[in-house]
């Protein structure tokens, strides 16, 4: 039953809402009357059934999504009826000027009939003429019938000028009201076409990647229908004339033109001359003044003030600018998802992820670097102070490190790196919609920029303060630029070159390898930023007619010289006027300083961590290679077929399968070399400064400051590792940077920050991977020792 009553309530409701829609508004003053009326009708039927609606949710047991549904649907209804009889009420009006013209036509029509039975009444009361052959009566006649002619001429011209008149008026008021219907409708649709984003519903795969991009197709396409909409009202806005300066008076001359030849015996104009208006206090009379200096007063009908109107020109900006900040707002909320989804894909990988990432293919390589590149590079330029965007930079960043540290080995196919490809190639391609769609927000707003307008400016000095004021405000400046800064550093693009062998298909032992040899220092900076709030009180007023005395405050205001409503502090003896920031700046005006409240204070600290990377290219011979299960001494060849070389003679394989780079099978004695005397060979230094600002708890799983983790020993100071404060393993800077345990940036320049040189400290890395694998080595002796 319940389901049933539901039921026939929402035919009828969407009944109703199906013949409003297809009802019209009438024409002319009975059809539209006859609207209104029906329209009035259908909303008491509407309240009515309100009321019915109400009875049957309260005697029948309805669930809550199905009066929730009800009610949704009758507000619907609801304001659709609103909303037409407004617009009726509207149009009405409109058309009840019909009366006033059938009113005049019948009042013309009237009088040429009066004035004929008039003539006819007067021949008859007089009689018979006496024939009459004076040339002074013919000639008389004559002028008397081009009277008439010219008279009635002259009140069609006055109507034509009415006509004028009417069409100015008509286009007057359907331009304010299709600004206020543009206004209303682009606010509704605009603001809330990105409702539907949601964080936590992004899982970072090509579903949602499809999705931002189809999202920001169809934004754009909406952005641009209204952007057309726009520049059609902003041309039109040009031909509306000043019409409300025709009912009120103006208090200074204007300028105008006359719509038709006149001529009195104070004044002679002929058609589209120039005149100026004097006084128009008269709606009916008006008194102007031609080139000639002639005044006269004539019909106001006849006298055309011309456009453009200020306050249409002000309204099409306005909707202009309400476009600008829309469109603003959307490519912020875009922005925010395209990086939130990017996030999603660049996530801190695990050792095993780490493995397989370095093993892809050369060319999947440089593909991805390729695009890693282009990410960065596009986001950079608008983007580099939103928090969100630095996390990202520095997830590409670990990226980047894990590709290019990559040692050559084997290539792998897994299913895993084809997915990190697409995923990459992917943002490649969403990343040209959202540049594209920027394209299109930043042209249109150069063209609204560029419009010097003199009501309403575009303040924005960061995006949540975008809004509109008027210039009875100091404006800054111009910006719509992104301003997301969050307080921490600015990231600075970092890049890592790229050393690859050559490959060769015959076994050699004569190759040159690149011995690197690393640096760490750390140093601790800490930032404090403190926001206050200063309370004055304007004690006087400099008065600006002297210069010598001073006015309170109220006295000041009664003056003149202090705009309370304009916040302005005016010379009113020049005009002269400045902001009262300015005026208390140059003590103009004077304060009195009454309190200082804290409002926030952050404290930041954060660590640099310098890695100087000795890199020295010696050419030399490979002598002989240690088998690491036999210990005996091999050549080349043999080692190579035994697969403890790798075939570019670049990676050494121990007993355990573990694969470690040549330069460190020499420093541990496992690979015998003779070296090239090579006197051109000099070391590179490459040094690479990363600012931390937070260093992963294991056993918290939290992030902490820099400072913290050195106390609390989760960053070595002697050796700069990283160790785990659950397995006590420890991992080296750049490994634990990549592994994401280390959360940090790379900065370019250093030197502008002041640090204590007793903070420093230096590692000689190669010597401690050396002595790592010594011990291992020594460790296997001693286990086979032990075994015999």
């Amino acid at each position: 039953m319940a389901r049933n009553e539901v039921k026939k309530c929402m035919e009828w409701l969407f009944q109703q809402q199906g013949e409003m829609e297809a009802n019209g508004f009438g024409t002319g003053r009975q059809g539209v009357l006859e609207a209104l009326q029906a329209q009035k009708n259908k909303a008491g039927d509407i309240r009515s059934f309100r009321s019915k609606m109400d009875k049957t949710m309260a005697s029948e047991k309805l669930s809550e999504e199905a009066k929730k549904d009800l009610d949704t649907n009758f507000n619907s209804v609801s304001a659709l009826s609103k909303k037409r009889q407004q617009c009726l009420d509207t149009v009405s009006q409109i058309a009840a000027m019909e009366d006033l013209v059938q009113g005049l036509s019948m009042e013309v029509d009237s009088r040429a009939v009066h004035l004929v039975h008039t003539a006819e009444a007067k021949r008859e009361q007089n009689g018979p003429s006496s024939p009459q052959s004076n040339e002074s009566m013919a000639r008389a006649s004559q002028t008397c019938v081009q009277a008439v002619r010219t008279n009635w001429q002259w009140m069609s011209q006055v109507m034509q000028c009415a006509e004028v008149h009417l069409r100015n008026a008509a286009s007057y008021h359907e331009f304010f009201h299709e600004v206020e219907e543009a206004e209303f409708w682009m606010d509704n649709t605009l603001s809330r076409i990105h409702m539907s984003f949601d964080r936590s519903k992004l899982e970072g795969n090509r579903t949602d990647a499809m999705a931002i991009q189809n999202e920001i197709k169809d934004v754009l396409a909406a952005f641009l229908q209204w952007q057309t909409k726009i520049d059609y009202l902003f041309d039109k806005a040009k031909q509306v004339v000043p019409v409300p300066f025709r009912t009120t008076p103006r208090p200074e001359e204007k300028p105008v033109l006359a719509l038709t030849d006149f001529s009195n015996s104070q004044i002679t104009f002929i058609e589209g001359e120039a005149l100026y208006l004097m006084d128009n206090t008269d709606r009916m009379k008006w008194k102007v003044r031609n080139n000639a200096g002639q005044v006269g007063v004539v019909p106001a009908v006849i006298i055309l003030i011309p456009g453009p109107y200020g306050g249409a020109t002000d309204a099409a900006i306005r909707l202009r600018l309400q476009l600008l900040s829309l469109w603003t707002a959307s490519v912020k909320r875009l922005g925010y998802q395209l990086i939130a989804f990017m996030l999603l894909v660049f996530r801190d990988w695990n050792e095993d992820e780490v493995n397989l990432l370095q093993q892809m293919s050369r060319r999947d390589k440089q593909e991805l670097l390729r695009v890693l590149d282009y990410i960065e590079t596009t986001l950079q330029q608008n983007w580099h102070e939103y928090g969100d965007f630095q996390e990202l930079q520095e997830r590409i960043h670990r990226l980047r490190m894990i590709i290019e540290e990559a040692p050559e080995g084997d290539e792998s196919n897994s299913q895993f790196l084809d997915q990190v490809v697409v995923q990459v190639k992917t943002l490649e391609d969403l990343l040209k919609k959202y540049k594209d769609f920027w394209t299109f927000w930043e042209t249109y707003k150069t063209i609204v920029e560029l419009i010097k307008q003199p009501e309403f400016l575009l303040v924005c000095d960061k995006w949540e303060q975008l809004r509109y004021i008027t210039t009875a405000h100091f404006v800054r400046f111009w910006d719509t630029s992104l301003d997301v800064a969050d307080g921490d550093m600015t990231k600075q693009t970092a890049s890592l070159a790229l050393h690859e062998t050559p490959g060769d298909s015959m076994v050699s032992s004569e190759i040159t390898v690149e011995e690197e040899t690393e640096e760490t220092s750390t140093e601790t900076v800490s930032t404090s930023l403190t926001e206050e709030q200063h309370t004055f009180i304007i004690k006087g007023v400099l008065d600006p007619r002297d210069n010598i005395s001073t006015l309170d405050l109220q006295n000041a205001i009664m003056l003149g010289i202090v705009d309370q409503g304009k916040g302005l502090y005016n010379n009113p003896l020049t005009g002269e006027s400045m902001t009262m920031q300015e005026a208390m700046n140059e003590g103009k005006v004077l304060m009195d300083f009454i309190s200082k409240k804290k409002i926030r204070e952050e404290k930041k600290s954060y660590g640099l961590i310098t890695l100087k990377i000795t890199r020295e290219t010696r050419p030399y011979t490979i002598t002989g290679v240690v088998d690491p299960v036999s210990e005996k001494t091999l050549t080349v060849t043999e080692a190579t077929h035994g697969g403890i070389l790798d075939g570019h003679s670049t990676t050494y394989k121990t007993e355990t399968g573990e694969h470690i780079s040549i330069h460190d099978a020499i420093a541990s004695g496992l690979v015998h070399v003779e070296y090239h005397e090579d006197p051109n060979a000099k070391p590179e230094i490459v040094t690479k400064t990363y600012a931390v600002h937070g260093v992963v708890d294991q056993r918290r799983k939290d992030k902490i400051s820099f400072s913290e983790a050195v106390s609390l020993g989760l960053l070595d100071r002697d050796t700069g590792e990283y160790v785990n404060n659950v397995t006590h393993q420890k991992v080296g800077v750049q490994e634990a940077i990549m592994r994401g345990f280390i959360k940090a940036r790379i900065i370019t320049d250093p030197s502008k920050i002041e640090i204590d040189p007793r903070n420093q400290i230096v590692v000689e890395k190669m010597e401690s991977a050396k002595q790592k694998v010594m011990r291992g080595v020594r460790a296997m002796k001693m286990f086979k020792g032990a075994k015999a």
